[in-house]
């Protein structure tokens, strides 16, 4: 059902684009309506000044396509936390601006017998916690220059982009049952997934995943379609060409030597590079987008 809205969304875009042909298939031409139809199309466009906020479309065409076919569980679902800017240096030329920052933390928890309550009362039924933190970042910065063509609400564009992106995870984790010379392999959470725990002479502390920095050039081609004054919906394709460097991962684990409680670091990962050169579609935004000026 998506496909055959984005479909009549797609017609609905490049119909108005061809002319009308006569019976005889000889195109005709008014010169005064189409001066009227130039001058009313150009009240639909962005003037210099402008500013503008777009969206990716993809969630409104999944829900407005679930409401056809059937599904007892639809809902809008707007899990793209990129913003997406324009300003118009004139009525032709346009700057963007694409913002993503996903900052997460979370933290998973289980309970377990307090092994020190236990040993002083072996009928205690005191409980202590074994604790998992996440903490993610994710922060994307995209600028780019657009040159616009066309009338009667179709509108070509094309242009360049630089994007900077930069992505990073720790994991730091907390025990209740402490590491001691009288305890050296405490009773600890083996599974965050379902909380089973067993006795552990090593654990880790923090671990710390390579942080990633994406460096990279765009090029953009595409097209939009206004359906209300300063309204539009569009497709746009591009050639992308990155580099993307990993830092380091690295943990830290705790471990008893004799009686002396020992921190190790250790290295996971060395560091690396990639390159990337690809075309892709969709671009910046999903299937279509949606951009509102004002």
């Amino acid at each position: 059902m998506r496909i055959i809205i984005s479909i009549a969304l797609l017609c609905l875009i490049f119909a108005p684009s061809f002319a009308q042909i006569n019976n005889d298939g000889i195109e005709h031409i008014d010169n005064q309506e189409n001066a009227t139809q130039t001058r009313h199309a150009s009240e639909y466009f962005p003037e210099a000044g402008d500013i503008a906020i777009g969206f990716d479309a993809t969630p409104f065409l999944n829900y407005v396509g679930n409401m056809f076919n059937g599904a007892t569980t639809n809902s809008l679902n707007l899990g793209d936390n990129t913003l997406h800017f324009r300003y118009f240096l004139t009525d032709y030329t346009a700057a963007r601006v694409a913002l993503r920052i996903n900052s997460h933390r979370s933290m998973d928890a289980f309970y377990l017998d307090d092994q020190a309550a236990q040993a002083v009362d072996p009928l205690s039924r005191s409980q202590v916690e074994d604790r998992r933190i996440t903490l993610s970042n994710n922060y994307q910065l995209k600028v780019g220059y657009l040159m616009f063509r066309g009338e009667n609400r179709l509108r070509g564009f094309f242009g360049g982009d630089v994007f900077v992106g930069y992505e990073k995870q720790r994991r730091e984790f907390e025990y209740g049952n402490q590491m001691t010379a009288l305890n050296p392999s405490p009773l600890t959470v083996s599974n965050w997934n379902n909380g089973n725990a067993s006795n552990s002479s090593s654990r880790v502390l923090e671990r710390t995943g390579g942080s990633s920095l994406s460096l990279g050039l765009g090029a953009v081609i595409g097209a939009e379609y206004y359906l209300l004054p300063r309204v539009c919906i569009g497709v746009e394709t591009g050639l992308v060409y990155g580099q993307t460097f990993y830092g380091q991962g690295n943990h830290q684990s705790e471990i008893m030597v004799g009686s002396t409680l020992v921190k190790e670091n250790f290295e996971d990962s060395p560091k690396s590079r990639n390159r990337d050169a690809f075309t892709t579609f969709p671009y910046t935004f999903g299937n279509m987008f949606l951009m509102i000026h004002f």
